[in-house]
């Protein structure tokens, strides 16, 4: 893929995420080493500079290790402590001794999107599009949460090669970058049941409803999954050690436009 001058886009960032999507999806598998500085600039016909800053980039995120005299390697996922406490609907589900199935909806491309490229920290004039999967999770086989995940478009379409009746999404994450997600941010508030939702969460019109709003990170800090969901509120509760007061943003705008489209 080539870069493109005319963007705003430093060369070296448009670089540095050519080259993490291609460890992330394996075109690069750990152990691996990366071309060096000088193939990299014949490559893309870029300045020693440039090469070196992308690299240092994704040395920042523990995605590669520049070992001196020998070059730059695919690092594996970093050790952790325990198991990671970061788990699906299903992983949880199954926790707790219930069955945590779905089903896929449906999914489809969609263009970039101003907030989609902020919460994935990627530059406001980036062209990458979002694969968004609207998913029905259960509750023992009865419909209990309304997802709407988006995730960049290569990762969506890599998603789309496996059986994702049932799938975990973080699992299909791990299995497809070779790394855990280590981390989520979350916006928890209360809402209501429009009709379309009660239709599809066999809820009352107007019934009580959670909405979770979150960002999920591989190591290194890099954005894998936006999530939107809508839980039924009788029947799930969430733990947290903060709050925040309710904000009007274009998380609600856009939020709102992705659930009343069919």
């Amino acid at each position: 893929m080539p870069l493109d001058r005319n963007k705003s886009i430093p060369l070296y960032e448009q670089l540095r995420l050519i080259l993490q999507d291609k460890i992330l999806l394996g075109d690069y598998p750990v152990g691996t080493m990366l071309p060096t500085e000088k193939e990299l600039c014949e490559a893309f016909g870029i300045s020693r500079i440039t090469a070196r800053k992308a690299l240092e980039e994704l040395s920042r995120t523990g995605l590669i290790e520049r070992v001196q005299g020998k070059g730059t390697l695919v690092s594996g996922q970093r050790p952790v402590a325990s198991t990671p406490q970061v788990r699906g609907h299903k992983r949880t589900m199954e926790l707790f001794g219930y069955r945590g199935g779905g089903k896929i909806l449906s999914h489809k491309l969609i263009p970039p999107n101003p907030n989609l490229l902020k919460l994935f920290g990627l530059p406001e004039d980036s062209e990458q599009k979002f694969r968004l999967f609207r998913r029905l999770r259960y509750l023992n086989d009865e419909p209990v949460v309304l997802m709407n995940s988006f995730v960049r478009e290569e990762i969506g379409d890599k998603m789309l090669t496996y059986d994702l009746k049932d799938a975990s999404f973080f699992g299909l994450f791990e299995k497809i970058t070779n790394r855990y997600v280590v981390d989520c941010n979350a916006r928890i508030s209360a809402t209501i049941a429009s009709p379309e939702v009660a239709d599809i969460l066999n809820t009352q019109v107007g019934g009580p409803l959670i909405w979770y709003q979150a960002v999920s990170y591989l190591d290194g800090g890099i954005p894998i999954e936006v999530n939107y969901s809508l839980f039924l509120g009788g029947k799930f509760h969430f733990e947290t050690s903060f709050y925040r007061t309710v904000e009007e943003d274009i998380e609600q705008e856009f939020f709102e436009q992705i659930t009343n489209t069919k």
